[in-house]
């Protein structure tokens, strides 16, 4: 029987400002777990105002993504 080996997915947090015409990625931060409320919870808290409905997770094979679309300052 062969054993596999399963690693835990490494997990990105994307706050990402999105204009009019244009998408500007503000930070990437890599943390070992993340929801996408505690997500919101810390751009909210990092002084952006969230947009609810572009908000999304994205999973890879080895990595999960979580955008977070904030408001232009």
């Amino acid at each position: 029987m062969k054993m596999k080996i399963v690693q835990k997915p490494t997990v990105f947090i994307t706050i990402e400002e999105v204009g009019e015409y244009y998408i500007d990625r503000l930070m990437i931060i890599k943390a070992d777990c993340c929801t996408l409320e505690e997500a919101k919870k810390e751009a909210t808290d990092a002084g952006y105002q969230v947009i609810d409905e572009c908000c999304h997770v994205v999973h890879t094979a080895h990595e999960v993504h979580v955008i977070v679309a904030v408001e232009p300052v």
